[in-house]
This record gives structure tokens, sequence and C-alpha cells, in this order.
């Protein structure tokens, strides 16, 4: 009896002084990493700040398949939140401020006691958008306990947050590439007036030279209290592939002829028959859409306008919509 005694004394002295060292530990953490992604930050930040894009990349459905995600009616921006029920637990998480395009906070509860902060940062730079995530809290005893046995909190989690930025990096890629090419058929075209001024680059510098042009043409409309009338298109002149050359008339509609007095110049297109692509994706796409465009109109037993001059017109560009994906281009080739 009197060994036990000294053995239940001493485990007890043992858990004290386990408890003890425990409780005077330091449960301060902040966890983060961060990655450079090829994209716009606008488009980093709104799928970051969207909770229902997380189930594209969390990595934490990498670990447990069991998850189910419950969403309430807001789901991106202040105020927003979901919860989830696994195997290992449940928890929700909720923003709780933001600066678009720089900085996302948010408060998670995995029901243990303590509710950590969620931080995310985003950075513009060369290369696309830095984004860094990070959370920082305090841990109670028990996850203090917990953590000492796994070898620590940062030696857990902060591999799954670097996982969690490459399934990020290939998801918003991926959305990135998605693009449709659909064929319309033949269209009657209206026609009218323009405002325009043309020039010839390499067909590598097309679109550098192209919205240069319309923001002179858009900045005179501006200082002039000119109205468009619709969206801006370019015409092509030449395409030349062998010398990799083009010349194009950069246009923006207008409801009537208008006198001008600087190097942008007023134009008509006449109301003609035409054979109708549409390209939702990044422009990088147009190629493949114009040679899907051409096999078509053959195909269909259809004859391009002898002198014709395609033309494009970008419904939604950078200007309406930052992400590529979302762009769309009007193909539009003259035909008998």
């Amino acid at each position: 009896m009197r060994f036990l005694k000294y053995i239940f004394f001493l485990l007890l002295i043992i858990i004290i002084g386990v408890s003890i060292y425990i409780a005077t530990l330091d449960g301060s953490y902040n966890i983060k990493q961060s990655k450079v992604i090829k994209a716009p930050i606008e488009v980093v930040f709104n799928t970051v700040n969207d909770f229902k894009s997380w189930k594209n990349w969390g990595p934490w459905y990498e670990i447990d398949s069991t998850i189910v995600a419950s969403y309430p009616k807001v789901t991106s921006g202040v105020g927003a939140s979901y919860s989830w029920s696994g195997t290992d637990g449940n928890g929700s998480i909720k923003t709780l401020s933001l600066i678009p395009n720089k900085e996302i906070i948010q408060q998670i509860d995995f029901g243990t006691g303590s509710t950590p902060e969620v931080y995310w940062l985003f950075t513009s730079n060369d290369n696309g958008t830095e984004i860094t995530w990070g959370m920082k809290g305090k841990s109670n005893f028990m996850e203090k306990l917990y953590w000492l046995t796994q070898g620590g909190i940062e030696k857990n989690m902060t591999p799954m947050y670097k996982r969690g930025l490459e399934l990020l990096n290939n998801y918003i890629l991926k959305e990135l590439e998605k693009h449709t090419i659909e064929i319309k058929g033949v269209v009657d075209y209206g026609g009218g007036y323009y405002l325009y001024q043309t020039t010839s680059s390499k067909i590598n510098d097309f679109g550098v030279k192209m919205n240069k042009i319309l923001t002179m043409i858009l900045d005179y409309m501006k200082n002039n209290d000119i109205d468009a009338s619709g969206k801006p298109f370019t015409i092509t002149h030449q395409w030349d592939e062998e010398n990799k050359t083009t010349m194009f008339s950069t246009c923006v509609p207008v409801k009537e002829r208008i006198i001008t007095t600087e190097d942008i110049l007023t134009g008509f297109l006449k109301p003609q028959k035409t054979f109708k692509t549409i390209l939702k994706g990044d422009y990088k796409f147009s190629y493949e859409a114009w040679q899907t465009a051409f096999k078509a109109l053959k195909e269909q037993g259809l004859i391009e306008t002898l002198g014709g001059e395609p033309f494009e017109v970008y419904t939604v560009g950078p200007r309406e919509n930052i992400n590529p994906s979302k762009w769309v281009t009007e193909i539009y080739i003259p035909i008998k």
C-alpha cells in the first residue's frame, strides 16, 4: 500500500509539474505562408473573398473527404461566413473587415474555445499578385497540451497553408484558362458613325497599341462631351502572317458624324451582312476564335466579301471586368 501511495504522489507531482509547465508556455502563434500567383490582384482577391470558392482549393478537403460545408446567404464581403462539419470536427469562419485588393481579416472558430484571427494580404508586383495567408492567436491550456503532443502548431499548420496556396494558385490559373467559342452565324450588322485612329504594328504589339489609341479616343470624347453609342471595336485593314504585321483602326461608335480637329477622325461603317462568332474568355484565345470562325464560314458554304474588312467588338473587356475569363469579344466577317 505504501508503494502505491508513493506512486500516486509521484504521478500527482508529475501531473502538477507538467500542468505548470504547459500553463507557463507562451501560447502565442503567427503562422503564415506567401506565394506569387500570376493573375490580376482583383481576381485573386475576389476568389479568396468568396467563401463558396474555398471548396475548390481548401487543403482540408484533401485531409478529410467527409467535410460538408454550409453557406448562408452572404458568402463574400464583410459579414460573410460559412461553417463545416467533418470527421475531424466542426467549425466556422466569418469575415470581420477588408480593404479591397489589399487585406481581408477573418475570425475562425474550431470549437475549442479560442477564436484565432485569419488574415490575407495582397500585393501587386511585376509577376502577378503576392498573397500571404496567415493565422494568429493564443492557444488555451487544452490547445497547448494538444499541440505539445503533436510537435507544435507551427509544424502542423504551416504545411497545410503552403499546400492551400498551391491549390489556390492552380485553381485560379485553371479558371483563367476557361474560354468558349460560339458560332452565331449570319447576321445583319447595322453599322454607323465612329471615331477612330489607324496605325500599323507588329501582331504581337496589337493589344498594347489598340489600348493606347482607345485611351486617347475616350479621353478626347470625355473632353468634348461626346457620348459613345456602343462598345469599342477594331477594323482590320491588313493582316500579314508572314511578316507578323497588321494595320488596323481602333474605333468607338458615336450617334452622328462629328467634325474633329485632331488626329482622331470620324468614319462610317456601312450596314452589311456578316458572319458572327463570339469568344468568351481571355483575348489571347482570339487567334483560335478567328480560325474557328473562318473554318465554320467555309463549312457553311459562305463566301467572304472581296476586299471586306473584318472587325471585332469588345463587348466586355478589362475596363468592365478585370477577370480575363469574363471578357467577351464579338467577331464579324463581312460576307456576300
